[in-house]
């Protein structure tokens, strides 16, 4: 007997730890007592984007629903983007590959801000990959049924 893996559940369980990830740093911005007088409602509509996002995968997108897909889609671009990779985007350094497995190797040896980059990094790839993943089973074009079959009363 072969056992064909569920490329949805795949794909839920890939996209889960990016949005876990967040949440710690979300859950402080919500703590803000400060003066900064917006940090507080955007990690209020943080948390809730985090919220919705794992509702979704884990009822809908777990389910292959098209719409849970395209929902998910819409957080990993428009809002995980500009959070988790956006500052790595705007920096535009030519990096060779020893200047490149120094900043990993910085980051594995605990410089904080070489590491959260290199985590978050590594979590949005884990979206982009869970997020490719299902494409194929989303939008595959069913065939009609042909007369003549099982169903047929003719």
């Amino acid at each position: 007997m072969r056992v064909r893996p569920n490329i949805f559940l795949i794909s839920s369980l890939l996209l889960t730890p990016a949005f876990f990830w967040l949440l710690p740093s979300i859950i402080q911005c919500v703590r803000y007592t400060g003066t900064e007088t917006m940090t507080r409602p955007a990690g209020l509509a943080s948390l809730t984007v985090i919220i919705v996002a794992l509702i979704v995968i884990w009822t809908w997108l777990a389910a292959g629903n098209r719409v849970a897909w395209v929902i998910i889609a819409v957080i990993v671009w428009v809002w995980a983007f500009p959070i988790m990779m956006m500052p790595l985007v705007t920096h535009k350094v030519d990096l060779s590959w020893s200047e490149l497995s120094d900043w990993v190797g910085s980051a594995w040896h605990g410089e904080h801000l070489a590491r959260i980059s290199l985590v978050n990094t590594v979590l949005f790839l884990l979206m982009l990959v869970g997020l490719i993943l299902p494409l194929r089973a989303l939008f595959r074009i069913r065939q009609p049924m042909r007369a003549g079959g099982p169903d047929d009363k003719s």
